[in-house]
């Protein structure tokens, strides 16, 4: 079983690439979390995957939730590993992740990175088209690499968690302040499809008069809405209005 959380497709890549070598069924927690649908059976020998991208060198909010209210139903220790995408390190996403998973009685048993192209516009630019293509061929490698520890049960953090980790929490902290929505507004290129109220996993976005709005003070910051308009009418504050959007190439959405 392999739980992922995605706003752009990353970690929905890399979790579909570890079902198609080692199976497993793929559970999108931004769903599962907003359907109240936190009990699983884990049969014998079944591994456990979470994948997600860091947010602030921590978990998403919805991630963090989820993963507070899951109940795995299993007659053993399962093997369970996690696979953080990420534009540079991990941090201490997966040290996080393994003191939801202690209150629990589960260990984590292996975490892995794989360094992807960064969606996060609302802060900074994303990458050109040469510079994703070159990022996406060096994180296969990486994800081949994974897949293979992963398929022989093999123990052992391995995720980059780069430098300064000593400031985790004050970097996680701001977390909450970067994710307000009142800054999300959209311009007259509106089609009006609806698609960014379907997409949001916070349910923070309803269309009224043909028009989305933002009803939450905060939001995940998953930026799927913004990054994923078709008509890229979306923008947060003025900053966005000079920056591209990304979307994994290799990810279509259902």
């Amino acid at each position: 079983m392999i739980f992922y959380f995605t706003g752009t497709g990353n970690s929905l890549y890399v979790a579909k690439k570890i079902q198609e070598a080692d199976g497993g069924e793929l559970i999108d927690m931004g769903q599962a979390l907003n359907e109240n649908s936190f009990n699983y059976t884990i049969e014998k020998g079944e591994k456990v995957g979470v994948v997600f991208p860091v947010y602030f060198w921590s978990l998403p909010t919805i991630v963090a939730e989820f993963m507070k209210k899951l109940k795995l139903k299993t007659n053993e220790n399962p093997f369970i590993y996690t696979v953080i995408t990420c534009g540079s390190f991990a941090r201490n996403a997966d040290k996080d992740l393994a003191k939801l998973l202690k209150s629990k009685n589960l260990e984590l048993s292996s975490s892995y990175s794989v360094k992807m192209p960064s969606n996060y516009v609302m802060l900074y630019n994303t990458p050109n088209k040469e510079n994703t293509n070159l990022s996406l061929e060096l994180a296969d490698n990486q994800i081949k690499k994974l897949i293979e520890c992963v398929k022989n049960n093999k123990k052992g953090y391995f995720a980059k968690h780069g430098p300064f980790t000593i400031f985790n929490s004050f970097v996680y902290k701001t977390y909450g302040i970067f994710r307000k929505t009142k800054k999300f507004n959209v311009s007259e290129k509106c089609t009006s499809c609806g698609q960014c109220e379907r997409i949001c996993p916070s349910l923070a976005i309803q269309m009224k008069n043909g028009k989305p709005i933002w009803i939450k003070e905060k939001c995940s910051h998953c930026s799927a809405c913004i990054n994923r308009c078709p008509s890229q009418a979306i923008e947060y504050g003025e900053s966005t209005k000079k920056r591209g959007r990304y979307v994994n190439p290799h990810v279509k959405f259902s």
